[in-house]
This record gives structure tokens, C-alpha cells and sequence, in this order.
């Protein structure tokens, strides 16, 4: 199998939902927490068409994790924004496997990203894993509104499978258009008739905005 995932740095992603009139208090409750100075680089997004808050960081090991989710600090801030919470929180830490449009660190700090999310069977990972450097990552290289863009994958996760993380700054409409090609509508057919789990249904994609 050709799937390779760096382990010198991990990728963290805590996503929660909040409910709609607690919006500000949800981000609050993060900012000013004591929990966050645990961390030495975060950063917190607000869901564009949901209802959501995701916060990324990164660990060197395991271990960092396990601290961090045990520590007084995350249980109090726990108890503070469930008083806000439409959901529990979903946690996937990722591994690196390809820097398609490079970027410093593997926190996004553009106004705006996207997580993209599919799951592919591990018997065909490595068909699929050669389509898309010559498909999708082919079209990533040649669209100018896309300022950066990792792929990892899953290695504990509530999301199992690929988790593709970009930078954007312009417009999210405009940005989303930019895929709305007839080329790349064929690879979203190609993917889902051939690689992800679920079909095209199996993709889901959210952009998100720094707060």
C-alpha cells in the first residue's frame, strides 16, 4: 500500500455545533479560555453555512493530546461551552501525505478555508491515491484562487478516510464557482463512480471563516 503518513507533526481538528442565538458566547467561551494557552498554535473557524465552530492545532506526538484533553484547563472550558453546544465535539487528528500548494504551517490563517472530507476504501487507496495527484491535485496547481492546500489522512478520527485542508481569501462564492468547471465536475464524477465509499454523496465539503 502507497499510502505514506507523515508522523512528525500531527494535524488536530475539533469541530462542535452551537446553537444559533449562542454564537458569540461559543466563540468567547474559546478565545478567553484557559485552554487555548495550553496550545502554542491554533486557530478557530466559524462554519459559513452551518452552525459550527472548528478549531485546528498541532501535536509532535499522541501524548500532547492526551494532556490537553485531560487538563483542568479543556474540562472547565468543556463544561463553560456545552451551555452552547448543539452537538459533542467531533476530533480527527490527521497525518500529512502531500503538499499540493505549500503553506508554512498546517494551520490555515487565510480569512477563509475549506475542509473537504471522503472516505476511500483501503483496497483501492492506492488506485486512488495515483488518480488524484494527475486529476484533482492537477486542477488545485492551476487554480488561482487557491492559496494553499495539504492533504492528510485520518489517523484517529470520527471522520475516517482523506481530509483535504485549503486556504482561500477571496470570496467563498466566487471560490466555489472556480470549481463549478466542466473539467472538475468530471473528476467529482469520476471520484464518486470510482473511489470514495459512498459516491458523490460520500464528499463533504464546508468552507469556514477565521474569527
Amino acid at each position: 500500500m502507497n499510502l505514506k503518513i507523515d508522523n512528525a507533526e500531527y494535524l488536530v481538528v475539533m469541530e462542535w455545533d452551537y446553537k444559533k442565538k449562542f454564537k458569540k458566547e461559543a466563540i468567547s467561551a474559546w478565545k478567553n479560555s484557559n485552554a487555548k494557552t495550553l496550545i502554542s498554535d491554533s486557530v478557530i473557524y466559524n462554519g459559513i453555512k452551518k452552525y459550527s465552530l472548528v478549531v485546528l492545532y498541532t501535536i509532535k506526538n499522541f501524548s500532547e493530546i492526551q494532556k490537553f484533553l485531560e487538563s483542568n484547563e479543556f474540562l472547565e472550558f468543556r463544561e463553560k461551552e456545552s451551555e452552547y453546544m448543539d452537538s459533542d465535539f467531533h476530533q480527527s487528528i490527521v497525518g500529512l501525505v502531500e503538499k499540493v500548494r505549500d503553506r508554512k504551517t498546517f494551520i490555515p490563517k487565510t480569512k477563509y478555508m475549506q475542509l473537504r472530507t471522503i472516505e476511500v476504501p483501503l483496497s483501492d487507496i492506492d488506485s486512488y491515491l495515483e488518480w488524484r495527484k494527475r486529476r484533482i491535485f492537477e486542477f488545485v496547481k492551476k487554480n488561482e484562487m487557491v492559496t494553499s492546500f495539504i492533504a492528510f489522512h485520518a489517523v484517529f478520527s470520527s471522520t475516517p478516510g482523506v481530509l483535504f485542508v485549503t486556504e482561500f481569501e477571496n470570496d467563498p462564492d466566487e471560490y466555489r464557482e472556480s470549481f463549478l468547471t466542466p473539467e472538475y465536475q468530471e473528476i467529482i464524477k469520476e471520484a464518486g463512480h470510482e473511489h470514495i465509499k459512498s459516491g458523490e454523496k460520500g464528499l463533504e465539503t464546508y468552507e469556514y471563516e477565521r474569527v
